[in-house]
C-alpha cells in the first residue's frame, strides 16, 4: 500500500489533522506560559521534552495509518496481552510515585501502561465482538468473554491505583459492548450489578480517593485538604475573567498555589492566561475533532471499522469532557488528562493513536463501499 495514494490523500481527514495540529500548538505555549515564571526560562524543560514527545507521536501516527486497520485488529489479543503484562510488571516492580505505582522506568525515560490499555482495549474487544458472523445481539452470557476482558485491566489499573484510567477503560469498554448490540435483558442484568457493586467498590476506595468523590460538591468544607485542588482551580478560571490575565501572568500556576498545573489541571492554567474566551476557543477545537471522529465513525460501512472508531473517539471524547469538567467543579478529580494539552509523553502518544486510528479508517473507507 502507497500511503501517498491518491485514493488514500483524498480520503484523509485535514480537519481533524490540522484541528489536533492547533490543539498542540496551543498546549505548547500554555505549558511554558505557565511554568516559565517572568519568562526566564526560554528552553523550559518540560515544553522542551513535551515538543519531542509530539514528533515522536505524529511519527507514530503516520506508521500506524500506513497500516490497514484490519491488520492491526489480527493481532489485538497480542498487542492486548503484551501490556497486560506490562500492567502486572507495574504493580510488582514500578516506579512508586505519591504513593501510587504506575510507571515503568528504563533509565532516563518512563512510561505509563495503564494509559496504552485503552488502546488495546479497543482493538481486543473490536477483534472479539467481530468474529462472529452476523451476531448483533449479544445475551449476558455471550458478554462474559467481553466482560473479563474490560474488568481485568480495570481492576488492576484500580489497585495501582489509578482511578481515573480505570474509569475511562471501564467507560470505554462499556460503549464498544453497547454498541456492537446487546439484548435488553443483558442490559437490566448488568445495570443491576453495577447498583449492587457500587456500594461494595466504595469500600474498596483508597481514602483519598473517597474523599476526592465527596469533597466535589462542598470543596470549602476542607478547603486546605480535599478540597485544595478544586478549589484553586476554580479561583484560577474565574481570575481569567473574559480575556485572561495574558501569556505568563497566571499567578495560580506560576506562584505553584494550583497543583498539578502541567497536567490534571492544564485548562486552569489556560483559562487564568486567555480568559474565557480563550477557553470557549479550546472547546470549540474540541468540539471540531469529536464531531469530525463521529462523522468518520457514523459512516463506516463495516462494523470492524464502525466499533475501533466508536473506540477510538470515546477515548478522545471522554478525556476532553472529563478534564474540563474536573476542573470547573462539575466532577470529582480523578486525574484524567486533557488530550494533547496536558504534560505526558505516554497520553499524548495514546491519544495520538487514537487519532491516527479515526484517521486510517477514513482512508480506507472506500475500499469497503459498492463502487
Amino acid at each position: 500500500m502507497k500511503l501517498l495514494d491518491n485514493e488514500y490523500v483524498k480520503n484523509f481527514d485535514f480537519v481533524i489533522f490540522f484541528t489536533v495540529i492547533i490543539i498542540s500548538i496551543m498546549g505548547i505555549i500554555n505549558l511554558y506560559g505557565s511554568l516559565s515564571v517572568g519568562h526566564k526560562d526560554f528552553f523550559d524543560p518540560y515544553a522542551i521534552k513535551q515538543i519531542i514527545w509530539f514528533v515522536i507521536a505524529f511519527l507514530l501516527m503516520f506508521a500506524i495509518i500506513s497500516v490497514d486497520y484490519n491488520t492491526l485488529i489480527e493481532i489485538a489479543y497480542y498487542i492486548y496481552g503484551f501490556i497486560l503484562i506490562l500492567i502486572i510488571v507495574v504493580l510488582l516492580k514500578g516506579r512508586i510515585t505519591h504513593g501510587a505505582s504506575r510507571w515503568i522506568s528504563l533509565g532516563t525515560f518512563s512510561f505509563q501502561p495503564s494509559e496504552f490499555m485503552k488502546i488495546g482495549l479497543v482493538f481486543a474487544l473490536v477483534k472479539y465482538l467481530t468474529s462472529y458472523e452476523n451476531r448483533n445481539c449479544y445475551s449476558i452470557k455471550e458478554l462474559i468473554i467481553p466482560l473479563i476482558i474490560i474488568l481485568l485491566p480495570a481492576l488492576l489499573i484500580a489497585k495501582e491505583p489509578d482511578l481515573g484510567t480505570a474509569l475511562i477503560v471501564l467507560f470505554v469498554g462499556i460503549i464498544i459492548i453497547y454498541l456492537a448490540g446487546i439484548k435488553r435483558s443483558a442490559i437490566l442484568i448488568l445495570t443491576g450489578i453495577a447498583l449492587f457493586l457500587g456500594p461494595v467498590l466504595w469500600f474498596h476506595l483508597k481514602p483519598y480517593q473517597k474523599s476526592r468523590i465527596l469533597i466535589f460538591l462542598h470543596p470549602a468544607k476542607d478547603y486546605l485538604g480535599a478540597g485544595y485542588n478544586i478549589i484553586q482551580s476554580e479561583i484560577a478560571v474565574g481570575a481569567g475573567r473574559l480575556f485572561g490575565n495574558g501569556f505568563g501572568n497566571g499567578s495560580q500556576s506560576t506562584l505553584n498555589f494550583l497543583p498539578a498545573k502541567h497536567t490534571d489541571f492544564i485548562f486552569s492554567t489556560f483559562s487564568q492566561q486567555f480568559g474565557f474566551f480563550g477557553g470557549i476557543i479550546l472547546i470549540a477545537l474540541y468540539f471540531i475533532l469529536i464531531i469530525s471522529g463521529f462523522k468518520i465513525v457514523y459512516q463506516t460501512k463495516k462494523l470492524q471499522g464502525f466499533l475501533l472508531g466508536a473506540g477510538a473517539l470515546s477515548i478522545l471524547a471522554l478525556h476532553a469532557i472529563i478534564n474540563i469538567y474536573m476542573t470547573i467543579g462539575l466532577l470529582p478529580v480523578v486525574g484524567v488528562p486533557l488530550p494533547f494539552f496536558s504534560y505526558g509523553g505516554t497520553s499524548v502518544i495514546v491519544d495520538m493513536s487514537a487519532v491516527a486510528i479515526l484517521l486510517n479508517i477514513k482512508m480506507r473507507r472506500y475500499k469497503f463501499q459498492s463502487p
